[in-house]
């Protein structure tokens, strides 16, 4: 491809932003930045956006930050409490949750099941006119005299004061930032699934784990349906082959766990509704942006599913990115820094925090051989070390993340 084809720009410079990847985190960065008043054009390799995936998990913080940029949610979260639980039922540990800043945030809850593909719908439907542009293909960026000129592999070139990578776990935006590094495999399987039903309770999202297992499921809302999304976690080698019938698989090592498990595996369609990867990560970064390029989402801080908020993650990310780049002129490169060096000091620390203590659990859960399995679940039954863990791990930073967000705009 030849650098001689004449690159184009959208809006005054010092305003210009490119993202790279329109998925939910890179969608929410661009409705975020363009509140704040930036031009902002979000750059997808696709032909054609549609609206895919299965269920994931938002927080109270992933909410308010919605609501802010003029997502409609609220008909399809339905918050509850979280809980650690054995297999039999017997609660392990009670998340520690200040109901007073959940009435504050306007929800009932902490966390919630929600369909990706609904969040992705609803995020294209508050973004502005021609914020996504599909068909391009990110091969690299050039730095020269204070403009990035980012590259595709159809052709294009497109001039701006700020990159972002929203990329996810393959980012070649980080690549060329803070080059290679390794995608690891941590030793985990994970199957997602998701089923009409009515009945069990809905106000509490359940985690239960047996000595091998783990088996979860949160309510959620779709299409005006009571629902639910589960999920089951094993230990599983690099190459593992998956299972020629999935749902009798996993039917068989969840078979024991209480109600509603094993109802709630029987109401899904496992034909279409259930789906298996293999977690991988790479080591996380000590700082996200440099010169006039920074990541954010999966290329930043990709994530275990015991952490069960990659997505809420990236969207807090450009909730982030945008109030502190808010009122600069991004072709002053003092500026500009100034307002990255915000974020990463908001980010990058909490975002690797969270991830090291998903992999840890993980790890505890699923790494540990027999017989040590079944002193580890004396351990949990019998101490309230995990419950200060949980408490300091998570529920205690994300809820004083959620007060930042609440606080207003400085």
């Amino acid at each position: 491809m030849s650098d001689n084809i004449a690159a184009i720009s959208n809006g005054a410079k010092g305003k210009r932003i490119a993202i790279i990847g329109a998925g939910p985190g890179g969608i929410a960065a661009g409705v975020a930045l363009h509140q704040a008043g930036f031009a902002v054009t979000v750059f997808e390799r696709n032909p054609e956006l549609r609206p895919l995936g299965g269920a994931i998990i938002l927080n109270a913080t992933g909410i308010v930050i919605l609501r802010s940029l003029g997502v409609q949610v609220d008909d399809i979260f339905s918050a509850g409490l979280p809980e650690f639980r054995r297999y039999d039922g017997r609660v392990r540990v009670n998340f520690d949750i200040d109901m007073a800043l959940m009435e504050q945030a306007g929800v009932t809850g902490w966390q919630s099941g929600m369909m990706r593909s609904e969040l992705y719908k609803r995020l294209l439907a508050a973004a502005p006119a021609n914020l996504i542009s599909t068909s391009h293909s990110f091969t690299h960026y050039v730095e020269k005299e204070g403009v990035t000129t980012v590259h595709f592999a159809e052709g294009q070139q497109y001039e701006c004061d700020l990159v972002i990578g929203a990329d996810g776990i393959q980012s070649k935006v980080r690549e060329q930032l803070w080059g290679a590094s390794e995608l690891k495999h941590l030793g985990i399987a994970v199957w997602l699934g998701w089923c009409e039903l009515q009945g069990p309770e809905r106000k509490k999202i359940v985690i239960s784990h047996d000595h091998a297992y783990q088996m979860g499921y949160a309510p959620l809302r779709y299409q005006d349906k009571d629902c639910f999304e589960w999920w089951f976690v094993e230990k599983c080698a690099e190459n593992q082959i998956e299972p020629s019938d999935p749902a009798a698989y996993v039917r068989e090592r969840i078979g024991h766990f209480s109600y509603p498990m094993p109802e709630i595996l029987a109401a899904t369609d496992t034909a279409h509704n259930l789906f298996r990867w293999v977690v991988k990560y790479r080591e996380p970064l000590k700082q996200w942006s440099k010169g006039r390029v920074t990541i954010m989402g999966d290329a930043a801080h990709p994530t275990s599913p015991y952490a069960a908020y990659g997505a809420g993650m990236a969207i807090e990310d450009g909730f982030f990115l945008a109030k502190y780049l808010r009122g600069r002129d991004l072709s002053d490169s003092a500026a500009l820094q100034a307002g990255l060096q915000r974020y990463d000091e908001q980010r990058v620390d909490y975002t690797n925090q969270t991830t090291a203590f998903a992999r840890f659990l993980g790890r505890l859960y699923h790494g540990i051989p027999a017989p040590l399995n079944r002193l580890r679940d004396l351990f949990l039954d019998h101490s309230s070390l995990p419950a200060k863990m949980i408490s300091k791990g998570v529920t205690g930073e994300a809820q004083a993340l959620l007060r930042a967000v609440l606080e207003p705009v400085d």
